[in-house]
């Protein structure tokens, strides 16, 4: 080394040190450039792995789309209606299996309008769902998005009920292409020169319009191209729709505006019946008719034929019960999709009269007891006991007592015998059928224990519902009077024919009792006398009021 740098000063030695270290510095940071651009460039094509495929699944899979890019609207497992539908939007037909699927999901009333299309492919979907089961979000926000984004060149048209409405729609999906990154990040810029309240162009050649119900639309184009798809989502609100003029107006733009946009558009209306004669009653009419080829009606309730629910990881059956129960005679029109006009309703709010019970002496009173079981033939229903107070001078029947129940046959069997020696009526009545099934055994053992007698009359009534009908016009015209407690027979009686009857049925029963003569008699171990309603119900102890009269 010595003599390979013999003559060369120490300074000079210095720079070649230097010069030495910085050349291997350098090789080292090329070399892990290299490596950093290497491991980038491998991140980025990883990236753009991952970004190919999100979308290429995106294509074909609508629900994989909602959760992948609106995973904050979407936060529920879809339900199998909610895919089979997806894929009917998709494909514009429906499959055997998807058509199983939904005659299992639908009521049997309602298979008729479903029908496969005779050209091969859907104009139209009636899409009638409850109420927050998420229909608006997935048709009139995640719907366009997913086929703007997916399918370049489409051209979709989405109705609301007014301008507001739809302009809100348009905000929601603007808000997502202008602010969501994956969506940015996926599809790009999407941003075109169209870019207003009622209308978007995307950069891939894709539009969107917005319109409210009985805006003009005649003309609407993409330059030459009509539109592909429209997206009409409940035209009328609560408030509007008990409008005969408005149901009217309704339709007659929805034929002459909508259906007239454009040749091959495939047109979904996603809706709750609002009421009998609403726009998506009548067109289930004309489909059921053959007046709309190549559409297809579906009419979905929060709980199935097979005592499901609809959406189970958004309504449990408890849940579904709680929001029967609130609800009032409101479930069977938001809830099931079978609303009752209140011009056709056999029981109305208004006409329920309500006593109280120290207002009533029963020694003027004939008392007369009558027994619902549920047989197990249709699932849910109660098992309910009535006792009713005829005034021998007045003749205005008072329901005492009305309650029901969800127990085995024993414990209702004891029930009967215990509400028997609480109230001592002069008869019951039961069901034939009812009668041979359980008061045979269980009851007649259950009384016996008891030292009783039970009064028991036969009940071989005709028609249910037009017996039930039968007591409209007495409950309209006070007649029969109830107790305000009894929440749950109010509400049975609102929904008739649409919900459970036993309640009715119990009150009927007992009511017609009075009309067939006395028969039987009873010998209870301690017989006590009853004056007045308020002391027959303080043998339940105290607040019976506000536990069981029901």
């Amino acid at each position: 080394m010595s003599g390979l740098f013999e003559g060369v000063s120490d300074a000079d030695l210095e720079n070649i040190r230097d010069s030495a270290h910085i050349a291997v510095e350098d090789k080292r940071i090329a070399k892990h450039s290299k490596a950093q651009e290497a491991r980038a460039l491998a991140r980025q094509e990883k990236e753009e792995k991952a970004r190919q495929k999100r979308r290429a699944k995106s294509k074909h899979d609508f629900a994989y789309f909602c959760k992948t890019y609106m995973p904050d609207a979407f936060t529920l497992a879809f339900s199998e209606y909610q895919l089979a539908l997806t894929r009917l939007a998709a494909n514009r037909n429906l499959n055997r299996q998807d058509e199983v699927l939904f005659k299992e999901l639908i009521d049997p009333r309602d298979h008729g309008f479903i029908q496969q299309p005779i050209s091969g492919e859907y104009e139209g979907i009636l899409d009638i769902e409850p109420r927050d089961h998420g229909k608006t979000t997935r048709n009139t926000q995640a719907m366009p998005l997913w086929l703007a984004l997916n399918h370049p060149g489409s051209f979709i048209v989405i109705c609301g009920a007014s301008a507001d409405s739809a302009k809100e729609m348009m905000d929601a999906i603007k808000d997502d292409l202008e602010d969501n990154e994956l969506i940015l990040d996926d599809y790009g810029e999407q941003r075109g020169n169209t870019w207003t309240k009622r209308k978007i162009k995307l950069a891939n050649g894709s539009s969107i319009v917005a319109v409210g119900r009985g805006q003009r639309l005649r003309g609407i184009k993409n330059k030459y191209q009509r539109p592909t798809h429209i997206i009409c989502d409940d035209l009328l609100d609560d408030k509007e729709v008990e409008s005969p003029t408005l149901r009217r107006q309704a339709e007659r733009w929805f034929k002459r505006v909508i259906m007239n946009l454009g040749k091959g558009a495939l047109t979904i209306i996603a809706n709750t019946i609002m009421h009998p004669d609403d726009l998506p009653s009548r067109l289930l009419n004309q489909i059921e008719e053959g007046r709309l080829p190549n559409w297809l009606g579906l009419r979905f309730s929060a709980i199935t034929p097979s005592g499901r629910p609809l959406f189970p990881s958004r309504w449990s059956l408890q849940d579904l019960e709680n929001k029967r129960i609130a609800s009032g005679s409101a479930w069977w029109t938001e809830w099931m999709n079978r609303p009752i006009a209140d011009e056709d309703a056999d029981f109305k709010e208004d006409w329920f009269v309500y006593f109280k019970p120290y207002e009533l002496d029963l020694r003027d009173c004939t008392l007369g007891m009558a027994v619902d079981p549920a047989t197990g033939l249709k699932k849910g229903d109660w098992s309910f006991i009535a006792v009713v107070a005829r005034h021998k001078i007045t003749m205005v029947d008072h329901v005492l007592f009305a309650k029901g129940w969800k127990e085995s046959d024993l414990q209702f069997a004891q029930r009967i015998v215990d509400v028997y020696l609480q109230h001592r009526p002069s008869f019951v009545m039961f069901e034939t059928v009812a009668f041979q099934k359980i008061y045979k055994k269980e009851v007649m053992r259950y009384a016996k224990k008891k030292g009783v007698r039970l009064p028991v009359r036969e009940f071989k009534g005709g028609n249910k519902q037009v017996r039930i009908k039968s007591l409209s016009s007495q409950v309209e015209n006070g007649l029969i009077q109830f107790l305000e407690t009894q929440t749950l027979l109010r509400q049975m009686f609102l929904e008739f024919p649409r919900g459970h009857d036993d309640g009715p049925d119990a009150v009927e029963m007992a009511i017609s009792g009075f009309d067939s003569g006395f028969v039987g008699g009873a010998v209870p171990q301690t017989p006590r006398p009853i004056r007045t309603a308020a002391q027959a119900l303080s043998r339940f102890g105290g607040g019976a009021l506000s536990r069981i009269l029901r």
